[in-house]
């Protein structure tokens, strides 16, 4: 009982060492990806807050594993990324639901002016074709530390921050001004 205990005592303290030198967090992409795709989401693992490792993953895994509802792969942990970070669906005022999920329908509207692909989802917020206008391009660096845009993915606090401000009218409008 007593080896137990202590075997107990140590796998939880390496653990606890192990949760501050090891993290995942979410990500994602935009640009004219070569899946045919124009948002890629990512699993984005850091180890002693550098960014080691970034494993591509769908939409529906985003979704699950983001929710909590999935554990994080080559662990067992289960954590809810998107309650943690404040983005969950809400009662507007007309009594509607609104659904977080929204937002990542508007992801590539940061970087097109029109959908390369789905013409028929209407205009985005860019202001050249292919990518932004350089006001545009230097509001996304500052705010969220993306330079280049078919590499660089929004990650960790950055991709939350993103997802929460494409569903906001005054971000957007804020956006769509710069020229």
């Amino acid at each position: 009982m007593v080896l137990g205990l202590s075997l107990s005592l140590v796998s939880d303290s390496c653990v606890e060492q192990n949760k501050s030198n090891y993290r995942v967090s979410l990500g994602a992409k935009i640009g004219l990806l070569p899946t045919g795709e124009v948002v890629q989401y990512a699993l984005v693992y850091f180890r002693d807050k550098e960014l080691v490792s970034i494993q591509p993953i769908s939409y529906h895994q985003l979704l699950k594993i983001g929710s909590g509802e999935w554990p994080i792969p080559k662990t067992m942990y289960f954590h809810n990324y998107f309650e943690e970070m404040g983005i969950q669906n809400d009662t507007l005022a007309d009594g509607s639901i609104f659904h977080f999920t929204a937002a990542f329908d508007s992801l590539w509207k940061i970087r097109f002016d029109v959908h390369p692909f789905q013409h028929e989802l209407g205009n985005g917020w860019s202001h050249g074709k292919f990518r932004p206008s350089l006001k545009q391009q230097e509001f996304i660096y500052n705010r969220y530390g993306v330079r280049g845009y078919d590499q660089d993915y929004f990650v960790d606090t950055s991709f939350f921050k993103l997802i929460k401000d494409v569903v906001n009218p005054n971000w957007i409008a804020e956006y769509k001004s710069l020229y």
